[in-house]
């Protein structure tokens, strides 16, 4: 009986319709969260547009780009650090081979309070590249290139895949961003971050001056712009800083610091006048970034140490900190154009500066990679000591730096004159040396030049297109070579009825 007893249908209740179950609507998948993309490359965003585009990388490219925010400033602002990991087990644009070999990807446990990246250990650890920019607030040129390579390694991670498979990036494009906000709204010359000092009424410390590395010797001076603050890391953005630097010191392979607006490749020291044990691989290091910039649209940078090119010592950079105290292989600063340019370049530029600095700042990338068996930091000796400070001297360019023991140096058995190929011999003439300068001016007026005889205009001169791969132009500017400096054909162009001005000026921007 019960086996032949048929289910009853089940009546629907009145004034409703019985839907079939093929009818239902499927279960909606969860949607994805879509963060509009501000527009990098052509614009100074402002800290919030800077920490949107960050997280509009991590979302979109998950599998090989992470956020951290590494503290908070003195107004509430997020220090925040971009992590690009392309070979890790999680990415699911590598090779089943690739992917196997990989190291897995970093689980954050439930309990850690820990916002940085994880700390390889073994044999092949250190290559990491490190970028930080924005530490001076009215560097805004900084920030943009700092954010310019985070748009090559990432939106146009397929024409940058050679590094990208060799090395982990970790980028803070802004350091300072209650300094920058300011220099954005208030004053534009602003260098300072905006804490405020107890029982004065100046505001701010030069973040560049308050790393513990013979901090004694800098500026005490309040008012100054190059104030070294209390204590070393009595500021929120350079604790934020040491506490990234030293968890990952380990790791790190090379350190590049980003300013404006000197032209320049600089390496260590910046509070001596010594030339550091490795200083030729850092020589050969800058001048690899001084090659590709100078291979891409003509503009020449120059090269040697800090304490050389600037002609006065710093003591308390981060660039001094992470080589000196984390013995890092290698640490640079550049210096980017120009002076005629200023901190703020044209937002026309903006896109130019940005992208003939990624193909320098690749390059060195690159030739770090090869250095990397070369230089073995354990074997070093102690650190040279200081420069003799001068309390209460005058003031360098722009009021940035007070005056030092301009005693000179002598140079090292073996390593010729202090400040690599940039060093001037004592015999050569006035008239000779005026001739080997070149103006800063002149050179940005070569770069437009040939920018503007070209069919596309100027925004021809853009990531992955070298000058020799866009179309010939009928006629081109007049160049010479300058003898016995290896440094090939460069453009020769004057100002009218003006002499060029000398490329050496002095570097009250870094410092």
């Amino acid at each position: 009986m019960l086996a032949t007893k048929s289910k009853r249908a089940v009546k629907p209740s009145k004034g409703k319709t019985a839907v079939p179950p093929q009818w239902e609507a499927p279960i909606a998948p969860p949607r994805r969260v879509i963060i509009p993309r501000p527009d990098v490359l052509h614009n100074y965003l402002d800290h919030k547009q800077i920490c949107q585009y960050m997280d509009y990388l991590t979302n979109r490219y998950p599998h090989f780009v992470r956020t951290y925010t590494l503290g908070l400033t003195h107004e509430r602002r997020e220090v925040r650090a971009l992590e690009i990991n392309w070979m890790n087990s999680a990415n699911v644009e590598l090779s089943p081979q690739l992917r196997q070999h990989s190291p897995p990807p970093v689980e954050m446990l439930q309990n850690s309070k820990t916002p940085y990246p994880v700390v390889v250990k073994g044999d092949q650890c250190r290559n990491t590249i490190f970028i930080e920019a924005g530490t001076h607030a009215r560097e805004w040129i900084g920030v943009t290139t700092a954010l310019n390579c985070i748009y090559q390694l990432t939106e146009r991670h397929t024409r940058n895949i050679e590094v990208l498979r060799k090395l982990r990036f970790i980028v803070v494009p802004l350091v300072n961003p209650d300094g920058y906000e300011y220099s954005r709204t208030k004053n534009p010359n602003w260098r300072k971050n905006r804490r405020p000092h107890k029982s004065t009424k100046f505001v701010g410390t030069d973040c560049n001056r308050n790393y513990d590395i013979y901090w004694n010797s800098g500026s005490s001076k309040v008012n100054r712009n190059t104030y070294k603050g209390e204590r070393p890391f009595s500021e929120p953005e350079t604790r934020a800083m040491r506490n990234m630097l030293d968890r990952l010191g380990p790791n790190l392979l090379f350190f590049l610091s980003l300013h404006s607006y000197g032209q320049s490749i600089m390496y260590p020291w910046g509070y001596s006048r010594d030339q550091p044990l490795f200083w030729r691989e850092l020589n050969s290091l800058a001048n690899s970034g001084k090659c590709a910039i100078k291979s891409y649209n003509g503009r020449e940078y120059r090269i040697g140490s800090i304490s050389c090119l600037t002609k006065r010592t710093i003591a308390g950079s981060v660039v001094d900190y992470v080589y000196g105290v984390l013995r890092v292989p290698m640490a640079l600063v550049m210096e980017l154009p120009s002076r005629d340019l200023g901190f703020q370049p044209p937002v026309e530029m903006v896109s130019q500066i940005g992208h003939e600095s990624w193909y320098g700042i690749r390059e060195m990338c690159k030739r770090a990679y090869d250095l990397r068996h070369q230089i073995k930091r354990e074997t070093e000796p102690s650190l040279p000591a200081p420069a003799r400070y001068q309390a209460g001297a005058g003031d360098g360019a722009e009021g940035e730096a007070a005056t030092i023991d301009t005693k000179p140096v002598p140079a090292k058995e073996g390593q010729g004159t202090a400040g690599g190929d940039n060093a001037e011999k004592k015999t050569t003439p006035k008239k000779t040396k005026k001739r080997m300068k070149r103006s800063v001016r002149a050179q940005h007026e070569a770069i437009v030049k040939l920018q503007k005889k070209t069919t596309g205009g100027p925004g021809l001169l853009r990531a992955g297109l070298y000058p020799r791969q866009m179309p010939k132009v009928a006629s081109a500017p007049p160049v010479r070579t300058r003898g016995g400096h290896g440094d090939g054909p460069i453009p020769l162009l004057t100002s009218r009825s003006k002499p060029p001005a000398s490329s050496r000026m002095p570097l009250g921007v870094f410092l």
